[in-house]
């Protein structure tokens, strides 16, 4: 999960590049695309491509959906915000992913980490600040592919004891080539440059080992427990935002992540005891 999510970041810090010069709609279809080669190279090493194949439909249809809009979100978040800012949103989803477990996975809650969780949302309500006059759509977008993210984590969790890692991350990818690839042109296209190509070739090896990580670390652990490591991210994404747009983030985004990252590991902390 540490490892995935330090990929992730560098793959967010791509995607905010590309989108600087491209429409959110073509470097996320393009971008996607580009997924399918690091899963064409990993599968004659986990069983050949016929473990891509999914064994339930109707589960891998439902992940498909939450990795849908949780990419859409977020592509068009980090077109609006600080990679720091959004990454630091982002990674609220553990905290929701521990809120939500007991209800969808059965997997108990104590009075300690209840409380825990509420540090966390108090985390996020310091860096949106959730004023009407000025939060902004931009955080409101943070927000919701936070909770996506959660829900996407939940399901992968629920199915990886019956689908492969690749599997999962196959299926999600093609339902997303499917949907964007005949809307992409009709949103907003512009030729794309050699350097382009070979941004949106990185960018989606990036998002495909990424994502192999991170259901990988799903399957292999609880997802209340595997879940907070995610906050590492955030160091990756304040020293990318920091070095590669010099964006410095705000006291109120470092206060507000710095709760969020000590309920995910105050969390992890108290579901390992």
């Amino acid at each position: 999960m540490i490892l995935g999510s330090a990929v992730l970041t560098a793959n967010d810090a791509v995607t905010k590049w590309l989108t600087q010069d491209y429409p959110v709609s073509q470097v996320w279809c393009l971008r996607t695309l580009f997924v399918l080669l690091p899963i064409a190279l990993l599968a004659p090493y986990y069983g050949g491509y016929r473990t891509l194949l999914p064994s339930r439909i109707a589960p891998q249809l439902l992940r498909a959906v939450f990795f849908f809009t949780t990419t859409l979100l977020l592509t068009i978040g980090l077109s609006l915000l600080p990679l720091a800012q959004m990454v630091s949103i982002v990674f609220a989803s553990p905290v929701f992913v521990a809120a939500l477990a007991p209800l969808l996975l059965g997997e108990r809650v104590s009075t300690r980490r209840w409380l825990t969780i509420i540090i966390g949302f108090l985390g996020v309500l310091i860096i949106v600040q959730p004023n009407p006059a000025t939060m902004s759509i931009a955080s409101v977008i943070a927000i919701a592919a936070a909770f996506s993210s959660a829900l996407r984590d939940i399901v992968t969790r629920r199915i990886s004891t019956t689908e492969s890692s690749l599997s999962i991350l196959f299926c999600s990818s093609v339902f997303v080539i499917i949907i964007a690839l005949p809307a992409a042109p009709w949103l907003g296209w512009i030729a794309v440059q050699p350097i382009g190509w070979a941004l949106l070739l990185i960018n989606g090896i990036l998002n495909g080992g990424a994502h192999f990580l991170i259901i990988e670390a799903l399957r292999l652990g609880e997802a209340s427990v595997v879940a907070p490591y995610k906050y590492t991210a955030l160091i990756w994404g304040v020293l990318l935002g920091l070095i590669v747009w010099g964006d410095v983030p705000s006291p109120w985004v470092i206060s507000g992540a710095i709760l969020i990252a000590i309920s995910g590991l105050s969390l992890a902390r108290n579901t390992q005891r």
